[in-house]
């Protein structure tokens, strides 16, 4: 993946599960924790990749 696309999946991500407005989304808390799950995942793989 390169890395303006990892960057771009992270920050939108991120701006799902940091809103305000994620209640509104009536996901289950699986899902929520899944999300979660893979924005640590892809943020772990930019730090090693290119930090």
């Amino acid at each position: 993946m390169e890395k303006l696309e990892l960057l771009s999946r992270i920050g939108k991500l991120s701006s799902i599960l940091h809103s305000d407005d994620l209640a509104k989304y009536n996901l289950a808390n699986e899902s929520i924790i899944e999300m979660k799950r893979v924005l640590d995942e892809l943020s772990e793989t930019y730090i090693t990749t290119y930090c």
